[in-house]
Formats: C-alpha cells, structure tokens, sequence
C-alpha cells in the first residue's frame, strides 16, 4: 500500500450487542444471531483486512436493532419495528425520550469516533464492510459480493472490475442501492471528497475462520490493487 493512503475501515453492522435491560427486543437469542441483528462475519473479516492493509478501523458495537449507525438520523429507519418480516416488538411506540437517548449514547459516539480517526488520521480512503443473506424471500442469491456506490464510483469502479477478473459473481449496486442519503459514506466520504466504496459478502461466505480467511485474503488483494489505481498524492 503507498504511503500516501490512510484508509479506515468501517463495520455499522459489526456487533449483534443489546444489553440486558432491552431484553432482546421481544426476540429470541436464536434471532439476536441472525441477520435480523447484526451481519455475521464482519466483525472478524473488518479485523483481519485492518490488519493485512495496516488500516484504521472503527467497528459497531450495539446491534443494529437498537438503532441503524448507516442510516441517516432522519431516516424513518433509523429505529426499524421490522427487520427481516419479524416485528420488532422491542421499538413499537418508543418515547421520544428513549429515541433520543439511543441517539445520544450509540449512534453519535459511532459517527465521532469515524470523524475523529478521518481528522486525527488524515484518512483519504474508508471503505465499508457488510454482509448479506445467501436467501432472500425463500430465493437464493447467486451472487458472492455486492459493490455499492453513490455518485462517487471512482473506487467502486476499480474494484468491481478487480472481482471480475477474477470470475467472481459480483453485483453492481446489488443487493442494495448504494446511493443512501445520509449513511455512514455519505456523511463522512462523500461530502468530504474521499475516496470511498462499501463492500457486502454473501454471509454464508463468512461461516467459519477459514472461509473468513479466505475472503480476507482475496480482499486484502482486490483493494489493494484498486487504491494503488488510485491518484492519491501525500
């Protein structure tokens, strides 16, 4: 990696963590372990690619149920009562109070810690690690990974092109949209002009250390051959 690039990693999703007094949300601990609450595998695949790139690396830590850290503070699903068709008995008809007291206590900690490390840092690339479900309303999904990216493809581009090269089945804005106002991307990359991109994995994927070792190092080697495509200067 040239010495020019700072990069930091991000995992919203990271952790599946809701303290006991939320008791689960109305869900079972079988469902705290599923998508529903957080993406499986990340947390472990953010921490190696952090270490194989030398990166910066800031990881959720409160399941995603409690409050969304990639959704902008407007977003109607900021605090979702559905996730994955299960109602979320846990957030119908929350207070005010306690809206604000999740944004205060998970969701701005989360964003200032991401801004502090790009300021203290200098960091001129962030790339964002998720993962998805291998099926979605009884259908399965073909494709391994997803780059997702909003009007600023400079390094999506280069690394879908990377996956494809290497005859992996990838998707271009696929499963999601990448073109969320207000996520984590767009708050801190997109409107400070820094390189960026977001990368999901298929979960399943990311079902044991070695398969987790593996996309490690297929990502590790993916990125790293996209930022050196890069122009970034010191």
């Amino acid at each position: 990696m040239p010495r020019s690039v700072k990069l930091l990693i991000v995992a919203d999703h990271a952790s599946n963590y809701i303290p006991k007094n939320y008791n689960n949300l109305g869900l079972t601990k079988k469902e705290i372990l599923t998508h529903k609450a957080y993406d499986p595998g990340v947390r472990d695949l953010a921490i190696n690619l952090s270490k194989k790139l030398n990166s910066q690396l800031v990881l959720g830590q409160y399941s995603r149920l409690l409050i969304d850290c990639n959704r902008d503070v407007d977003d109607p699903t900021l605090i979702s009562v559905i996730s994955d068709r299960k109602l979320i008995l846990g957030n119908i008809k929350i207070t005010k109070q306690e809206r604000v007291n999740r944004i205060n206590k998970i969701y701005n900690p989360y964003h200032e810690k991401i801004k502090k490390k790009i300021l203290e840092k200098k960091i001129n690339v962030i790339i964002s690690l998720h993962s998805f479900n291998p099926i979605f309303k009884g259908k399965k999904r073909f494709l391994k990974y997803g780059i997702l990216s909003n009007q600023d493809r400079r390094l999506s581009d280069l690394i879908l092109n990377e996956l494809k090269k290497k005859k992996n089945i990838v998707g271009d804005n696929k499963p999601y949209k990448g073109s969320l106002i207000g996520d984590t991307l767009y708050k801190h990359a997109l409107k400070r002009g820094i390189h960026h991109s977001l990368i999901e994995i298929r979960n399943d994927l990311l079902s044991s250390v070695k398969n987790i070792d593996q996309v490690s190092n297929l990502m590790y080697r993916v990125i790293s051959k996209s930022i050196k495509s890069l122009s970034i200067t010191s």
